[in-house]
This record gives C-alpha cells, sequence and structure tokens, in this order.
C-alpha cells in the first residue's frame, strides 16, 4: 500500500484518554476505537501522508512490527464525486496487483462498527511493507464508504507470529470507528454556521 493524499484539514485528539478525532470542517469528523496496549500520533501519520496511526506503547509507526493506519480514498472525479463502496474496493485492489501482482488477496468477515456501519475486510498477503518496501508483509484492509467520504483502515504487520493479536487491535479500532455530520444526533459540539 501507498501512502498517497492529503491528511484533512484538522485533526486532533479531544482530550486525555479521549479517543482520536479527525475533524473536517464544517463536513464531517470520525472517531476510531483504541486498542488496549496501543497509542496514537497524528504526527507520525502525516509525515507518511495517512491521516492517523496506530502503534503498539512504547513504538513508533517506522519501528513497530506492527502499525495501522488511517486514510480517505479520493476519487478522481469532480465535485464530492464519492464511489459506491464496491467500486471504490476493486479500484484499490486493482491498484494494489498493478504495484504487486504476486500479493493474494482474501475476503473475511465485516467488522460492524459502533454507529452500525459494516467495514468490509480484505487480507493481503506477500505486500509490499510501506514502511520498507523491500519487505513482504501481511496487510489487513477494512473500506468504511459513506456519502462524505470512504474511509480506509490498514494493519500491516512483518510479523506473522504476531497476526492473530495485531488483528484484533485492528478489529478494535474498527469497531470503535463512529462517524459524525452536522445532521447527527447528539452531537456534544454543534457544527459552526
Amino acid at each position: 500500500m501507498n501512502f498517497t493524499g492529503e491528511a484533512p484539514p484538522s485533526s486532533r485528539a479531544a482530550s486525555d484518554g479521549a479517543p482520536p478525532l479527525i475533524v473536517g470542517p464544517n463536513k464531517y469528523s470520525y472517531t476510531f476505537g483504541v486498542p488496549v496496549g496501543w497509542e496514537f500520533n497524528f504526527e507520525q501519520a502525516h509525515q507518511r501522508g495517512a491521516s492517523l496511526a496506530f502503534f503498539p506503547k512504547g513504538g513508533s509507526f517506522n519501528d513497530s512490527s506492527s502499525a495501522i493506519y488511517i486514510n480517505e480514498i479520493s476519487d478522481s472525479c469532480e465535485d464530492n464525486c464519492i464511489s459506491p463502496l464496491p467500486q471504490t474496493i476493486s479500484k484499490t485492489l486493482r491498484e494494489i496487483k498493478a504495484e504487486n501482482p504476486a500479493v493474494d488477496v482474501s475476503t473475511t468477515a465485516s467488522i460492524l462498527t459502533k454507529d452500525g456501519d459494516k467495514a468490509s475486510i480484505r487480507i493481503l498477503k506477500g505486500s509490499k511493507d510501506p514502511r520498507d518496501p523491500r519487505l513482504d508483509d501481511t496487510e489487513a484492509l477494512a473500506f468504511i464508504g459513506h456519502d462524505e467520504a470512504t474511509i480506509l483502515v490498514v494493519l500491516t504487520t512483518r510479523d506473522a507470529k504476531t497476526w492473530e493479536q495485531d488483528y484484533a487491535a485492528f478489529q478494535q479500532v474498527v469497531a470503535g470507528r463512529r462517524f459524525f455530520t452536522c445532521n447527527s444526533p447528539d452531537l456534544a459540539v454543534p457544527c459552526a454556521k
């Protein structure tokens, strides 16, 4: 997976102990769960073109054997055009296969998010680690589609021995995802007008 695209206009952590919040001014915002034993960091993610990164506590995005990163998938069409989720998934997987034809892609059970959406999951074996393209690794991709954005959550791991615990952390991140627009009920902070 290549790191491309711009980070959302504003990203912040709400407060100590609060989950990370990614904010698109007057458009939408979303948050994710933070797995036990993991931490998140916006700055390390932004350095690589992602919106948000998670890694085991005490590690870093580059040095940890496992990392989870969040990004939005943008389509090349005019004025807020978002492809239907199946088209976005197909396009993303075609790009991955074009970059690395040997990668093996499989589908696994979707993950239900905190706000009731379903994330479509793909597992990639033999993909190139974005932190060190000389290495092959295993990745899990979660695609979450909305009218406003398509969110991509990626687990990348270099050590097959930790896959089960890393995938459990990935599931916690995805399951904790909540998406908000100005029309969402019970907003903690109303949208600016």
